[in-house]
């Protein structure tokens, strides 16, 4: 079994989560990820507009990207930061982390080819394989871009890369519960088996025995920290 590690402060559970609430056991009235996203359905549903199109999403993620703006303004402001003097003094962002994004995707990809091709056949397994793969991509960069950061971010991106592999351990485990149903129903995976237990490797080797004072060792699943109440940031992010 793996130990995981998870923050002894607060760093927001849904930098690092897997998106799948309806599993999660975290006090979701501490979530503002979920409770946003769920004010959003809920508002859907009263004047009846059913599931938004593609381009009422981009708009939707571009008005939470200026409140996000926006509140990191008011917080500087209070704190006497000057944002504009700091952001000339930052060092230039990281180059893409061209690896992690390129084995997430081929993962992702011959995934959603299994799936679509032997999902119906195992419905239970297929949930994971539709949802899991999804996140190795963009948790993995996520960790790699914040990797040269204070030693919040460093924990941030430790916890970003524990995702990326939970994600992949359940998909090796959803492929070896449909081998075992099917033998011989994989034979053709064998390449995709091999990636993801070599990225799942080099997650352990290259985050799992870095120190960071902020984290601590857990058990299970219990993988978020200290909470906070989110209510004053849902009244700020209210339309």
């Amino acid at each position: 079994m793996t130990t995981y590690r998870r923050p002894k402060v607060y760093i927001p559970p849904y930098n690092y989560c897997d998106r799948w609430c309806e599993r999660c056991r975290i006090d979701k009235s501490r979530c503002l990820l979920y409770q946003t996203e769920a004010d959003e359905r809920l508002h859907r549903e009263i004047d009846g507009r059913g599931e938004p199109s593609p381009d009422e999403i981009v708009k939707r993620m571009s008005v939470d990207v200026e409140q996000a703006i926006r509140l990191v303004q008011e917080q500087a402001k209070e704190m006497g930061l000057d944002l504009e003097t700091a952001m000339k003094s930052a060092p230039p962002p990281p180059p893409p982390p061209e690896p992690a994004i390129r084995d997430g995707a081929a993962i992702a990809r011959a995934t959603m080819a299994f799936t679509r091709e032997h999902g119906k056949d195992f419905p239970g397994e297929a949930e994971i394989l539709r949802r899991m793969p999804m996140l190795v991509g963009p948790k993995l960069g996520r960790a790699m871009s914040q990797d040269a950061g204070d030693e919040v971010s460093a924990a941030d991106a430790i916890l970003q890369a524990q995702i990326a592999h939970r994600a992949l351990g359940e998909i090796l485990a959803a492929f070896d519960s449909i081998g075992r149903k099917r033998p011989g129903s994989l034979d053709a995976y064998l390449e995709l088996l091999s990636l993801i237990g070599r990225v799942r490797k080099d997650i352990e080797e290259t985050w799992f025995s870095r120190p960071n004072a902020l984290l601590e060792p857990c058990e299970g699943d219990t993988w978020w920290g200290p909470l906070r109440d989110v209510t004053l940031t849902l009244k700020n992010l209210r339309r």
